[in-house]
């Protein structure tokens, strides 16, 4: 997994690393780097020559669903060290799982986003029998995949990235606007990356958008929350709706009633993000 670059949002990269502490100033303009910047460099380094490795020399097993669950789940093994490493040394404080002061109202206020990611699963095309699950005996290796997508996108895009965003509208004393709207602008052309994997054009324009408005969902779960996991967990369970036919079964998953259900709570959803958006909006943050 590669991580996009972010050098077209308005944050130069230098000021992103002092920002981070990978780097100090000395003087006037002269910066060197910390011993943390340099552990992350080198773990960064050796992460990506990790994925080259598992790109090049693939893992093969007797089953090929198998060998295509360990091609997502290697490559983001690897990523996974040096983002663990950031999150302990600069984001401590977002591996945690804090308590919301009022549970109840938290989760009722989650609900629709809750519902967005359980509609993803084809409930609908198994129990009509257009879709099958075929190969269940793989269903713990399709969880670590989905796992590590939603741990790995949502440590950097809503823990590092909008963390980022969210702490420079802070000292500028801006709303949570244009955080929310870069880290899903990052996180859909992220998804571009897709076409170089040999998909369809149109089925990754279709992505980016839909990644779009699932990435400032999440977003938005995040600032209301500030529980990562929460984050994770929605990510997590999204994907594996998403990817459970194509992983590990045969048939179509998508059929009218999964599209009704889809528009509806989408819908829904959006109108409750939106509402909960524009009230956070109205304060400054501090």
């Amino acid at each position: 997994m590669q991580i996009a670059q972010i050098s077209f949002f308005p944050v130069d990269f230098p000021s992103f690393l002092r920002y981070n502490g990978v780097m100090k100033e000395h003087g006037t303009k002269r910066f060197v780097l910390t011993k943390q910047g340099i552990v992350t460099i080198i773990l960064f380094v050796l992460s990506l020559t990790g994925m080259i490795l598992c790109t090049v020399f693939p893992v093969h097993s007797k089953s090929a669903t198998a060998n295509l669950l360990l091609a997502d789940i290697l490559p983001r093994a690897c990523i996974l060290v040096p983002l663990l490493w950031v999150m302990i040394w600069r984001y401590r404080e977002l591996l945690g799982f804090p308590r919301p002061w009022n549970r109840k109202k938290t989760l009722i206020w989650l609900l629709p986003p809750i519902a967005v990611a359980l509609v993803n699963f084809p409930f609908s095309a198994l129990i009509s029998g257009t879709a099958t699950v075929t190969q269940p005996e793989w269903i713990w290796l399709f969880a670590i995949k989905c796992l590590l997508i939603g741990i790995v996108e949502e440590w950097f895009f809503r823990g590092i990235l909008l963390d980022l965003f969210l702490q420079i509208a802070r000292e500028k004393q801006r709303t949570v606007f244009l955080p929310v709207l870069f880290s899903s602008l990052a996180f859909a052309l992220f998804h571009l990356l897709n076409l170089f994997d040999g998909a369809g054009f149109g089925a990754v324009l279709l992505q980016t958008g839909y990644s779009f408005l699932i990435g400032g969902m999440l977003a938005v779960v995040f600032c209301k929350t500030r529980n990562l996991w929460i984050s994770v967990i929605l990510h997590t369970v999204f994907d594996a709706g998403g990817f459970l036919i194509k992983d590990l079964g045969t048939g179509n998953p998508q059929d009218l009633v999964f599209w009704i259900l889809t528009a509806v709570v989408g819908i829904g959803c959006a109108v409750h993000i939106i509402l909960t958006l524009v009230h956070m909006c109205k304060r400054k943050l501090r």
